[in-house]
């Protein structure tokens, strides 16, 4: 049994979808989603998730497996995808784990063990005492003077995720945001192979736009509805992803339609130079172009052929 694993990674739009499909069909294998929004139950046109038909037979794992309104961390993420990669190995599959969240990609072929920074209840419950006194938007601006940092990627609706943060550096002063990078250290754990998808930027920026239409044509905005119908709050973690903050500007009267699809467009656009930026900094990645989308055949079996020399 070898411990063999693939990792597909790149920006939105890019094609992961078809390409790990594709090669889990030449392969013989099975798919792990590493998407932080694809886990929600219900959200799937604003996600982009995979159809049945898309997935031509594969199976999909870590799809469809907490409701909007549950917690899920990357070290549940890490704990569930390990569970089934280990399941794969035992059959003797090479699994392919695709998407384009940074953290859960790395949580599985890095040593980010997120429990390592030790907690310390009476700091967690002097924040919380805070939090409920002084509201969320002071505990905020706590974080933001100590580690502005992660603030950029915690919002200040999850106060669970701020707390600890907080509770890290007064027990560490380390700031949470370091601690997710400065432990980066490969882990001996698979023998990863990491390919990574590009494309020019303007080809890539009018798929996304694109796709914000196809996106729309199927129904994104019932489906944002439908969810607060459902009484899903819009302070969710999952109901501030990109594709549903948007949309719930516009139902709310806060833009008007054209502007909440502008926006929309600019922040996916945003999101998937940050992914690019994310993913580049990693010197085991392997890229691939996907310019010239007449030859992602030609793409494909290059990309076999560096997996399967």
């Amino acid at each position: 049994m070898t411990n063999k694993i693939i990792v597909i990674v790149g920006p939105t739009a890019v094609g992961k979808t078809y390409v790990s499909v594709e090669l889990a069909k030449k392969l013989n294998t099975e798919i792990i989603s590493a998407d932080s929004m694809q886990i929600y139950r219900g959200m799937d046109v604003g996600t982009a998730k995979i159809t049945e038909e898309e997935k031509q037979g594969i199976n999909h794992y870590m799809i469809d497996i907490v409701d909007p309104d549950e917690d899920y961390s990357v070290s549940d993420f890490k704990r569930d995808a390990e569970k089934t990669i280990d399941q794969m190995l035992l059959k003797n599959k090479i699994p392919i784990i695709v998407g384009g969240s940074g953290l859960y990609v790395n949580s599985l072929i890095y040593n980010l063990d997120f429990g390592k920074a030790k907690s310390n209840e009476t700091i967690r419950k002097y924040y919380t005492a805070y939090y409920k006194k002084h509201g969320k938007d002071a505990l905020y601006e706590k974080l933001m003077k100590v580690d502005p940092e992660s603030t950029e990627k915690i919002h200040k609706n999850n106060v669970k995720r701020v707390i600890r943060a907080l509770e890290v550096f007064d027990l560490t002063g380390k700031k949470f945001s370091q601690l997710n990078t400065d432990i980066r250290k490969e882990s001996d754990k698979y023998d990863c192979i990491l390919i990574g998808l590009s494309m020019e930027r303007k080809l890539l920026y009018n798929r996304i736009n694109q796709r914000v239409d196809e996106m729309l044509s199927k129904g994104l905005l019932e489906e944002v509805r439908g969810l607060l119908d459902k009484g899903y709050s819009k302070n969710l973690v999952s109901m501030r992803g990109i594709g549903y903050k948007e949309i719930i500007d516009y139902i709310e009267g806060i833009t008007d339609y054209e502007e909440a699809i502008n926006i929309l467009k600019r922040n996916t656009r945003r999101f998937a130079k940050r992914q690019f930026t994310w993913f580049s900094k990693d010197k085991n990645v392997k890229w691939f172009s996907m310019d010239d989308l007449n030859a992602v055949d030609k793409t494909l079996d290059t990309i076999f052929q560096y997996i399967t020399p």
